[in-house]
């Protein structure tokens, strides 16, 4: 799981975030943070993976929050900025700062969903990298420029495709032809292997051969590590006390002020 922690002044903006976070498989939430003291407090003690920082921060910048996150005295973090400003300056400074994504306000779950999957490609090439050559670090870095994760799908949609989603996370144990995916979701068989077939090469899903009516080989498609209910397991989120502190799993987190 990459523990993201989400880093917003919008309490309410923060909380939509941290939501679209869980519902991407292999994305944990481990904490929300609104201001840069509670941002660094939370990296130094939760030691997240990935963070996604908003720039208008009511006591610092984002862009000096993350040369100060990068600056050798704190954990190590990848950052993906998340903001309105579209200034050239600010999109300059997230890239000489060392952002992996710089990602504008207002955008849909779709869309972050993309940076955040690129993302993961990235680690895992990255993980399994041993000796490097021109072709592999090519692989590596090219993970982040990644086209549209439906740009492989003729007249693509994001609804039919979280329709299929949706369907095979809620029913993680279950294989699904083609043929079966389309008579729950009422799209055409043909439809429906587009999108299946798009999905196992995006990683999200088994193919397993099995024998259908009268003995007919036929894939069955599986949805791949999905937890009950399709949200990753082992989801906290800072909840907020009346005593200024926040709670995670049962303990109390104390933030800077």
């Amino acid at each position: 799981m990459i523990r993201t922690l989400v880093i917003d002044d919008d309490f309410r903006v923060a909380s939509i975030h941290a939501a679209y976070v869980a519902r991407v498989e292999g994305f944990e939430v481990i904490g929300e943070a609104h201001t840069a003291a509670e941002a660094v407090h939370a990296v130094d003690e939760l030691r997240p993976d990935l963070v996604l920082l908003d720039l208008y921060l009511p006591d610092e910048h984002g862009l000096k929050l993350a040369a100060r996150l990068h600056d050798g005295q704190h954990p190590p973090v990848d950052i993906i900025v998340i903001t309105a400003a579209k200034d050239a300056d600010s999109v300059r400074g997230a890239m000489q700062g060392g952002a992996l994504h710089y990602l504008l306000k207002p955008f849909s779950f779709p869309v972050l969903r993309d940076k955040l999957l690129s993302y993961a490609q990235m680690r895992s090439r990255l993980g399994s990298l041993r000796e490097a050559d021109q072709r592999t670090v090519d692989r590596v870095f090219g993970a982040l420029r990644a086209p549209d994760q439906l740009s492989g799908v003729k007249g693509r949609s994001v609804h039919t495709l979280e329709a299929v989603e949706q369907l095979l996370a809620e029913s993680a144990t279950a294989d699904f032809s083609a043929a079966e995916v389309a008579e729950r979701t009422g799209m055409s068989r043909a439809t429906a292997q587009r999108y299946l077939t798009h999905l196992h090469e995006l990683g999200r899903v088994d193919i397993k051969l099995r024998y259908g009516s009268g003995g007919r080989p036929e894939h069955g498609y599986r949805w791949r590590g999905a937890s009950p209910g399709g949200r990753p397991p082992g989801l906290t989120l800072f909840q907020h006390s009346s005593s200024g502190s926040r709670a995670r799993g049962g303990r109390r987190c104390r933030i800077a002020a």
